[in-house]
């Protein structure tokens, strides 16, 4: 099975806004497609970006739906520190991903993109993971 991170702005999008790639990312972690890995950091993360006023009318619940995407995942407590991005948000995401076995770190963040791979764990796009899946893997 394949492991993956998602960024939280993919999560933000795919919850938010389901009809495009990031929507069709999460509804194959919700389904069990792939196992989505997630830590403390990277959930604190989900739910504060969800109270964001200007998401507000998107999610009246933002801390129900950090607690089901927590509940959906694997939860590993990074054991590895990181500073290769400037975005510290960036390294909590690939301490998660090293740590926790993952196969790839799926985003929409250029700079992370722009890696392609760290320490085993490809870093893809929504669009390209899907194309992974339909893959099969």
């Amino acid at each position: 099975m394949i492991w993956a991170v998602l960024d939280t702005n993919v999560v933000v999008s795919g919850f938010g806004w389901p009809g495009g790639s990031p929507g069709r990312v999460v509804d194959h972690a919700l389904r069990g497609d792939f196992l989505s890995v997630t830590s403390p950091a990277l959930v604190d993360e989900l739910g504060r970006v969800l109270q964001y006023e200007k998401l507000e009318p998107f999610f009246p619940d933002p801390l129900g739906v950090a607690l089901l995407w927590e509940t959906t995942c694997a939860v590993v407590r990074p054991t590895v520190t990181v500073a290769v991005c400037r975005d510290e948000a960036d390294n909590r995401m690939l301490e998660t991903a090293v740590t926790g076995g993952a196969d790839f770190v799926v985003t929409g963040d250029p700079d992370l993109l722009d890696l392609q791979e760290f320490e085993g764990v490809r870093i893809v796009s929504p669009k390209t993971f899907l194309e992974v899946l339909a893959a099969g893997g």
